[in-house]
């Protein structure tokens, strides 16, 4: 399989006109997350003033039925913080917006798309995958044999694939849907969308790590004790129960967010920050990833399903069983947590705790780094760690904590300084808005290639198959509005649990 090839983008460069198809057009993704995107895209000028939007779905819509639930989620998301032109109004936008009632396993629906609104080859177009992920390889095959798309395709436009999550449901899908899309297309034009990677936040790693200096030389074994990263929500699963009963936690953000967050905290330095170099740095490190050997006395994971609700108004007072959609005695989980090991010089013997759920207490996302224990005791005082602490969400910011002497006395004390607290998704443009934008112009810096999607089932197919034996990894019930099922097994045999300063 290739990864740097010529693709349909060095054809045209000409963003003069744009159609974007939007495959799995009526679903929440499509109308909460990317029309809203192209709208603000299309106010502040980034998208040509010819652009044409197609959707299809297989519900029963109107074009102007359609319209309507595209300005209506337009209008529910509010005004952009950032500079628009007041003059391109959402329902000028919407009348942009055509609509197919169609089968996405049908050929007909692809003709039609052909002969209605890609019939020239100059034009661009983008394809956007927001459809069921069973039907990802079946639309990218009828879209090349229909000659709307790949190398065949005879276009002199770009004409690129934007994939959504998750991108197989284990090692053997994504690598048959890998070959599959590498049969037809050039890896240059595929776009495995993780739309963490386009949060501020996330890129904002890179340039923490890597362009201040007083970090660069603590980022070792040598001074971090260990690294957590979490992702916790604190809703349900709300409408998602016919996909999210399939996937569950481990799927739906520990394969993707939470390995990306891994990554841009635990690579080398790249050679410069392009996609290439970026990319290749965050293979590298999957490759030298292992989860430990699990066993009672030892475990490395952990992973939960939220029960009765324990707050009001968390998952609307139902357990996950009783959530639409979801079956009645299911054993998917909402909870995970396990634990990592890197097997190079910096981060040998480290482990990295990923944890994610479902209707926990609050919702967060955060980079937490402990330091070692200072080695010397000083009368009086309690020894504590320090620890970083680099906030992805709500917040985007930074905190340190440290030890001080207290006023008065010789008891130790910990100060936090806190900088660089912003809610970065009013000041700019959100992930969706950067990621489209970067589709558009053909940067794949902030998209996944093919080897680092196939190296993260690598690590994580063998923990999801140990869930099929019985007794294996229990599914441990927690109350929804807790802070979820108790992890500190994972900390075992590691100095965290003989200091009893585990984090839950």
């Amino acid at each position: 399989m290739q990864t740097d090839v010529p693709h349909s983008g060095s054809k045209s460069a000409n963003l003069q006109e744009l159609c974007v198809v939007v495959l799995g057009a009526s679903g929440d993704l499509a109308l909460q997350r990317i029309l809203p995107a192209l709208y603000t895209l299309w106010s502040l000028g980034t998208v040509p003033a010819r652009l044409t939007i197609v959707g299809v779905a297989l519900t029963r819509l109107t074009q102007d039925e359609y319209r309507q639930l595209a300005l209506n989620a337009i209008l529910a998301k509010g005004e952009p913080g950032f500079a628009a032109d007041p003059g391109l109004s959402p329902a000028d936008f919407v009348g942009r917006l055509h609509f197919l009632t169609g089968d996405l396993q049908d050929s007909t629906v692809y003709r039609q798309l052909k002969s209605s609104y890609l019939g020239r080859s100059r034009q661009n177009a983008l394809f956007y995958f927001a459809c069921s992920p069973q039907l990802f390889g079946i639309a990218a095959e009828k879209l090349a044999q229909n000659g709307l798309a790949g190398m065949d395709s005879q276009a002199q436009g770009f004409r690129r694939l934007m994939i959504e999550k998750p991108f197989g449901t284990n090692l053997q899908a994504a690598r048959e849907l890998n070959s599959l899309l590498h049969r037809y297309y050039h890896e240059a034009d595929l776009f495995r969308v993780d739309h963490y990677l386009g949060k501020d936040a996330v890129q904002n790693l890179i340039y923490f790590r890597f362009t201040n200096t007083i970090f660069e030389p603590l980022w070792n074994r040598k001074y971090i004790d260990r690294i957590e990263i979490v992702l916790a929500e604190n809703e349900g699963i709300g409408r998602r129960g016919s996909y999210y009963d399939q996937a569950g936690a481990a799927r739906d953000m520990l394969q993707n967010h939470l390995l990306q967050l891994f990554c841009l905290s635990a690579i080398e330095r790249p050679a410069n920050l392009s996609a290439a170099a970026l990319r290749e740095e965050k293979v590298k490190l999957l490759r030298s990833s292992r989860i430990p050997q699990h066993s009672r006395e030892l475990p490395a994971f952990v992973r939960g399903q939220y029960g009765t609700a324990g707050l009001p108004g968390i998952a609307d007072g139902r357990a996950y069983r009783q959530e639409m959609l979801v079956h009645p005695q299911s054993t998917t989980e909402t909870y995970v947590a396990l634990k990592l090991y890197v097997d190079n010089w910096r981060w040998q013997g480290v482990p990295f705790i990923l944890r994610s759920g479902k209707a926990l207490s609050q919702r967060y996302g955060e980079i937490s780094i402990h330091f070692r224990q200072c080695p010397i005791d000083f009368p009086g005082a309690a020894r504590g760690a320090n620890r970083l602490i680099l906030r992805i969400q709500p917040e985007e910011g930074v905190s340190m904590r440290f030890n001080t002497r207290a006023p008065g006395g010789a008891e130790r004390e910990q100060e936090e300084l806190v900088g660089t607290l912003r809610d970065s998704a009013s000041a700019a443009p959100g992930p969706y808005e950067r990621l489209l934008a970067d589709a558009l112009h053909g940067d794949n810096t902030l998209f996944i290639r093919f080897d680092e999607t196939e190296e993260a089932w690598r690590l994580i197919d063998p923990m999801l198959s140990s869930w099929d034996q019985p007794g294996f990894c229990a599914l441990q019930e927690y109350t929804s509005g807790s802070r979820g099922p108790d992890i500190s097994c994972l900390y075992r045999n590691h100095p965290a649990w003989q200091q009893n300063s585990v984090i839950a």
